[in-house]
């Protein structure tokens, strides 16, 4: 009798002891699944530019609070990770897990979005041209062709509000206005457009603009009114326009796909949807931002011409001249079909 009450003992004590591996074991597994993930993030504008302070900052933030606290970020501004011309590849190679892109400076790796982003006329505000690229960014050919080949997801997107031209001592209204001048260009099909018209096209960096526009070396700059302000060349020019709406940039923060793949899904959904809300959120911030900042430029003497409607017409024939001709030297169908998917979707966003 004892015997059978001992081996009932010790078994009782037995399914205890695996019970309480078991636990041990899936507590374990809970620990783990929350532990926490650092991001590094790179961008290559300083801390105070509105991009950082209005649109990347609140998105790590807003990404911390939908995690719980289990993602944070190692933030890299102003380049400290490297040039603005290296985040992408930074990325791509894992240096960092997220960078911020801009599409001109890397026109054989984003083809795609350099020909939507920076061909004149193809949108007219940031909201119509973000919300229409981002939702062609998770499709094919884009996709692919500009991101996931080369180890990169896109997250956010944003389409800058279109450029208009600021000059230290000319006033531009019509495109023969152009000959001559010194112009900062970004991209090869604004290099095209302004050799076209008579125009000098330097490449700088915009990292280099300001020293550019003081000493000289250029005399004028497509640039949106915000981020003339952000960079300090407000206080450089005499002259800016409204309404030749010359093409933009597309930028956005990549994420390393190896590092996304690697993540819990539910890390992944949050990342994705705060990137979808803050691509929104910010196209239209950034609209009505752009519009108070070009007041402020009138107020401080800065005079900006408004383009009359016969004008824009002529610049709007002299778009469709030069992308007709820039396409012909691409021979690129993927190019051409996704440039007019990409007008269709400005157009549902108008």
């Amino acid at each position: 009798m004892k015997r059978n009450s001992m081996t009932v003992l010790l078994f009782a004590l037995l399914l205890i002891i695996m019970a309480a591996c078991s636990g041990a074991e899936a507590e374990g597994k809970d620990e783990g699944s929350k532990k926490k993930i650092t991001l590094k993030l790179a961008v290559s504008q300083p801390v105070t530019h509105s991009l950082n302070t209005e649109t990347v900052v609140p998105f790590m933030e807003k990404v911390e609070e939908m995690t719980d606290g289990q993602v944070e970020f190692d933030f890299y501004p102003a380049e400290q990770l490297g040039k603005v011309s290296d985040i992408f590849d930074l990325t791509s190679t894992g240096v960092a897990d997220i960078g911020l892109y801009m599409s001109p400076y890397y026109p054989s790796k984003m083809p795609m979005t350099n020909g939507i982003m920076t061909m004149p006329g193809a949108y007219e505000t940031a909201y119509e041209g973000t919300m229409a690229y981002h939702e062609l960014s998770k499709q094919s050919p884009i996709l692919e062709r500009d991101y996931l080949d080369h180890g990169v997801r896109p997250l956010f997107n944003y389409a800058v509000p279109v450029y208009e031209y600021w000059t230290t001592g000319k006033e531009i209204k019509v495109p023969e206005d152009f000959k001559g001048m010194k112009v900062r260009v970004s991209g090869d099909i604004t290099t095209k457009a302004m050799s076209d018209l008579g125009a000098s096209p330097i490449n700088i960096t915009v990292a280099e603009m300001y020293e550019a526009l003081e000493r000289g070396v250029i005399d004028s700059v497509g640039l949106y009114a915000a981020s003339m302000r952000d960079y300090g060349m407000g206080e450089l020019v005499k002259y800016g326009t409204s309404g030749i709406a010359f093409g933009g940039t597309g930028i956005g923060l990549v994420i390393n796909e190896k590092v996304f793949q690697g993540l819990p899904e539910d890390i992944q959904e949050a990342l994705v949807q705060a990137g979808d809300e803050f691509t929104e959120s910010n196209a239209k911030f950034f609209d009505e931002f752009n519009v108070s900042v070009i007041e402020e430029f009138k107020d401080a003497g800065i005079e900006v011409y408004e383009l009359s409607d016969a004008e824009k017409a002529e610049w709007q024939k002299f778009y469709e001249k030069v992308a007709a001709e820039w396409l012909k030297e691409k021979n690129d169908p993927d190019l051409e079909k996704t440039i007019e998917a990409f007008k269709e979707k400005v157009e549902m966003y108008k």
